[in-house]
């Protein structure tokens, strides 16, 4: 099939980092999603789902909110910093196992960071770190927990990751960073079989695109 078209990214001022536009959030082509922009393509299993854009609005419309935000078990103030915090992040694309709204789902998003706003944050180590200094600074719910920052080898990446765990489920985030932005894995899950996808996804995938 055809590349989408696309045009040259927008010069911009030294020392400061473009806003991702609709333009970069890559396209996909059958199960593979690919971004020009980050430099990398990965390949999603036949049977998971890659809705479009639209998706979003029209689960939110069944009742079903799958927008980044933070949780109401939150106080106030805290609620407050991680939703502005959220603004900074961009979802570049979401997959599901099954059907949202299915029992024990599993679920992938692919999203950036603009670090502009933290020179200080040089690899993903770093991010992870940011994080979790996050945390400890606001009161989280009682039955929230989350891991030390860690690395893994996939593929050809070396990625650092943050688990966390509720009654909500279980969540692995992989990191890394590139041009300014992090670029972020997400899955939430209950069945350790779908993180063995989520990694064998990361571990196929070609971060070296030209």
């Amino acid at each position: 099939k055809p590349r989408p078209k696309s045009t040259p990214a927008a010069s911009k001022p030294a020392g400061k980092t473009a806003p991702v536009s609709e333009l970069e959030k890559g396209y996909v082509v059958g199960r593979t999603y690919t971004n020009g922009k980050f430099r990398f393509e990965i390949v999603f299993p036949d049977t998971w789902l890659i809705p479009d854009d639209d998706f979003e609005a029209y689960m939110k419309s069944k009742g079903y909110d799958l927008s980044l935000r933070a949780p109401d078990s939150l106080a106030p103030q805290d609620k407050a910093a991680v939703n502005k915090a959220a603004k900074n992040v961009t979802v570049l694309l979401t997959a599901y196992r099954s059907l949202p709204g299915t029992t024990n789902n599993a679920i992938m998003r692919v999203s950036v960071e603009d670090l502009s706003a933290n020179p200080q944050i040089k690899d993903a180590v770093d991010y992870f770190d940011a994080i979790r200094a996050t945390f400890k600074a606001i009161k989280l719910p009682a039955d929230f927990q989350y891991s030390e920052t860690q690395a893994e080898q996939l593929g050809t990446m070396q990625f650092a990751y943050l688990d966390t765990a509720s009654s909500a489920g279980k969540k692995r985030m992989y990191a890394t960073v590139r041009d300014g932005f992090a670029i972020m894995f997400t899955l939430s899950y209950t069945a350790d079989d779908d993180l063995t996808t989520m990694r064998r996804i990361l571990e196929e995938g070609n971060f070296n695109l030209k």
